[in-house]
Formats: C-alpha cells, sequence, structure tokens
C-alpha cells in the first residue's frame, strides 16, 4: 500500500522534459539557444542583446523560459511554446526506456494526466520515443488549452476541475521545484520532485530518480 501521505491519491500529474528522462546538459543548451532564436526573431535583436535580456527576466521574474520568451517577445505564451519547441530536436536527446515503461504499468491503478510547457505535439512525439503511448494519459494539458504555462497555477486548476477531485487527491511530480510543484503545493497537491540530489523545499518526498515513485507509491516495478 501507499504511504500515509499518499493514501489519498488517485491522480498522478506528470511534467515531461526533465522528468520523465533526465534531462542533459546538451538539451538544455539547445533549449536556450532555441529560446534566444526566438526572442531574436520577434525583436530584430543580436544574439548578445536577446540573451542579456532574456537573463534579465529567466529566474528574475519567472522560473519559466516558455514565460520569459512570452514577456520578452511580446507573443502569446501559446505562441512562444510552439516556437521554442519547433526550434528544439528533442528527438536526439530521447531514447526508449523499458524501465519507466515498467514503471507505468506498475501504477496503471492511477489516472495519469500531463502538464507541462511545450507543446502537445512534441510531447506526444517524446512520448512514442520514449515508449509510452500517449492514451497513458487522459489529457496532455499545455498553454494551447488552458493559455499559460507553469508555474500559473491556471493548469493545475483545469486539471483538478476535469477531474473533480480534491487537491489532495492529486500528486504533481517534477523536476523543477518553482515551476513544477510550488504552484502545486500551494493549492494543496501532494508534490514528488525527481532527480534531485538535495531535498525539496516544498516537496513531499525527494526521489534521485523517477524510476523510485512506484516503490514510494508501494507498488514494485515491473519490466
Amino acid at each position: 500500500m501507499p504511504h500515509t501521505l499518499f493514501q489519498d491519491v488517485q491522480i498522478i500529474v506528470w511534467d515531461f522534459d526533465g522528468t520523465l528522462y533526465r534531462q542533459k546538459l546538451a538539451l538544455w543548451d539547445e533549449i536556450r539557444a532555441g529560446e534566444i532564436r526566438v526572442i531574436m526573431k520577434h525583436t530584430g535583436w543580436s544574439e548578445k542583446k536577446a540573451s542579456e535580456e532574456f537573463y534579465k527576466v529567466y529566474k528574475v521574474i519567472t522560473p519559466s523560459g516558455t514565460k520569459t520568451v512570452s514577456i520578452i517577445a511580446k507573443i502569446s505564451n501559446t505562441a512562444s511554446a510552439i516556437e521554442t519547441a519547433a526550434a528544439v530536436d528533442y528527438a536526439k536527446y530521447l531514447k526508449p526506456d523499458a524501465r519507466l515503461a515498467g514503471m507505468f504499468r506498475a501504477l496503471s491503478r492511477y489516472r495519469h494526466f500531463m502538464l507541462v510547457n511545450g507543446t502537445q505535439e512534441s510531447v506526444a512525439k517524446g512520448l512514442k520515443i520514449i515508449g509510452l503511448d500517449p492514451s497513458t494519459f487522459e489529457k496532455i494539458v499545455t498553454s494551447e488549452v488552458v493559455g499559460e504555462t507553469k508555474p500559473s497555477e491556471k493548469g493545475f486548476r483545469y486539471i483538478m476541475k476535469e477531474t473533480g477531485l480534491p487537491a489532495g487527491a492529486h500528486m504533481m511530480i517534477g523536476d523543477r521545484e518553482p515551476v513544477d510543484l510550488v504552484p502545486a503545493h500551494i493549492l494543496g497537491m501532494r508534490t514528488c520532485l525527481v532527480w534531485s540530489e538535495t531535498t525539496g523545499k516544498v516537496a513531499d518526498v525527494t526521489l534521485p530518480t523517477v524510476y523510485e515513485v512506484a516503490d514510494m507509491l508501494g507498488y514494485m516495478k515491473r519490466t
């Protein structure tokens, strides 16, 4: 049985990038370069200027790179997510993961949603590469659905409205506390930080990898 802290959890809400697979530095660099290119496209600035302005906003005003691009380029969150996703070749960094697929089989009693700052198309493509059917998740919630990106609470509230269950019946799993877990914690969801070597500040539990989630909830992983 799950630990008593999670005994009421029925819904697991997952981030994708950096959560269902460990984020590599090269991918972070490519994502950042893509965000800078989107800013350059909309402002006409040089790469140096775009980068300088990016870091005046990123982690100062918002912890989200997608939101940062939206603010600086003066485009919607949805446009920022779509254009940034198009600028990055995620497929280069992903590969099939039988261990992850086994974990989801072990967690089949739960309902699964995704809440991401990417696009539905890019996430669905990534899921297929790592070996998960997008239909594993009842809904992939993005700014295309709610008009805002994390850490806005809008996507979290949307999922709770979809499930009709109280916040405590949901658990958010992500790799970035400010973006993925803080808003979930504020709303009363359970929270789990993965791929972290240090204990989270608001996370109910911190795990060194995503693979420990099934064990944490009391289910043995099966491959």
